[in-house]
């Protein structure tokens, strides 16, 4: 992997099967040298971006006391508070706030864990819009790895789709090993990610060094995760990465906003045939997607409590 995440334009995806075949190539090759890419041209509208940060903006800048009013419950859907999670289960919580929607289009309006009916719109028309680019963008895989175009389609139906906004305030006070988010691999397929100009991100490369992954004007971060590597043998990374934290020196937070693709959680996970050959055989058993994802998940929380108490 070298110290450069590579940056494609998208847009002859929409052009017709030539341009489809050459993304698809295009999104293999940095996903199984890098794990990570920069897509340009992915037709998500750049005020549809920005008024999304302003939603995450206006939410986080409320007090604690109205914000606690939507903790996240059973469904992981709501707020969760700053130290509540560890990604890295070897580390201290991760000092970042979040509000997570998991499958969002499925929440009913009249949810108390929904901030506003404003909130709830504007946050769902950008959830469809992730929705919808992580779909080609998996269609390019699954043309890459000689499949079906449709592949993945009906094995990410929303049900655990999740749209997260991320917020690192600057922090006074920091453990030895504390994070904005500590190292970790995404638990399911891919990742879409929109970066504010602060930076943070940083990706490890073969070498096991940090690379920074800086904002780029434009564009959408994307990484495939446990599940895609596991489908494609391996042939696909799922990379470590990590956010630094704000220092108490910084003159704001950092935002972000992810969306997560996760397989349903009745999907069987099985190497797709194209990956294994006489000198790579399947490395991994079939497992269902829910349970991957659930235990992860499990075990950042408990981690991130059992830290809170040391």
């Amino acid at each position: 992997m070298s110290n450069l995440i590579p940056l494609i334009d998208f847009s002859p995806f929409f052009s017709g099967p030539e341009g489809r075949q050459s993304v698809g190539a295009d999104v293999f090759r940095a996903a199984h040298e890098t794990g990570f890419m920069y897509l340009k041209g992915h037709g998500i509208p750049f005020d549809q971006v920005s008024g999304t940060f302003g939603l995450a903006q206006d939410f986080f800048r409320l007090p604690n006391e109205t914000k606690v009013q939507h903790l996240r419950t059973a469904g992981n859907f709501g707020y969760q508070s700053l130290a509540q999670e560890a990604l890295d289960p070897t580390q201290p919580p991760d000092l970042k706030e979040d509000f997570t929607m998991r499958n969002a289009l499925a929440i009913d309006a009249s949810d108390p864990r929904w901030p506003s009916e404003a909130f709830r719109w504007k946050a769902t028309g950008f959830y469809d819009e992730c929705r919808k680019l992580a779909a080609q963008v998996m269609q390019a895989f699954a043309l890459a790895l000689r499949l079906p175009e449709g592949f993945f389609d009906d094995k990410h139906t929303g049900k655990t789709q999740t749209l997260r906004f991320l917020h690192y305030p600057p922090s006074r006070s920091v453990r030895p090993g504390q994070l904005g988010a500590g190292a970790h691999t995404d638990y399911g397929t891919l990742t879409l990610l929109f970066q504010d100009n602060a930076g943070g991100l940083e990706v490890q490369n073969t070498d096991g060094l940090w690379v920074p992954a800086p904002p780029m004007p434009g564009t959408v971060v994307v990484n495939t995760g446990d599940l895609l590597a596991r489908w494609s043998n391996d042939v696909l990374r799922s990379t470590p990465h990590r956010v630094q934290i704000r220092p108490e020196s910084a003159a704001a937070g950092r935002l972000s906003i992810a969306f997560f693709s996760d397989p349903d959680p009745e999907v069987l996970v099985e190497t797709i045939p194209s990956c294994i050959t006489t000198d790579r055989p399947a490395r991994h058993a079939p497992i269902l997607a829910g349970a991957h994802i659930e235990e992860r998940i499990r075990i950042s929380m408990q981690q991130a409590a059992h830290a809170a108490q040391a």
